[in-house]
């Protein structure tokens, strides 16, 4: 390998992709903070965002909250309740 291609190989390292309000993100860490989750998405802290679970509950992610990161996360906007 020439110098060039390792410096290559090295800068490219294990990302993780993750799904905000059904776009995709790809990032390098392993974990992120709901806080970093919602930076990510464009999401104001005042809105907050739920995590989507495997069989499609929504839990509430606090911004202090650390989120390891596995295939096919899928994050939402928290929804916004009215009382009518």
């Amino acid at each position: 390998m020439t110098t060039e291609q390792i410096r290559e190989h090295e800068g490219k390292g294990k990302s993780y992709t993750l799904f905000i309000d059904d776009k995709e993100y790809e990032v390098k860490k392993a974990s992120l903070t709901g806080a970093e989750i919602m930076d990510l998405g464009g999401i104001p802290h005042s809105i907050g965002v739920v995590q989507i679970l495997e069989d499609d509950s929504q839990a509430q992610v606090k911004s202090t909250d650390v989120i390891e990161l596995k295939p096919g996360h899928r994050f939402k906007k928290a929804p916004r309740f009215r009382r009518g």
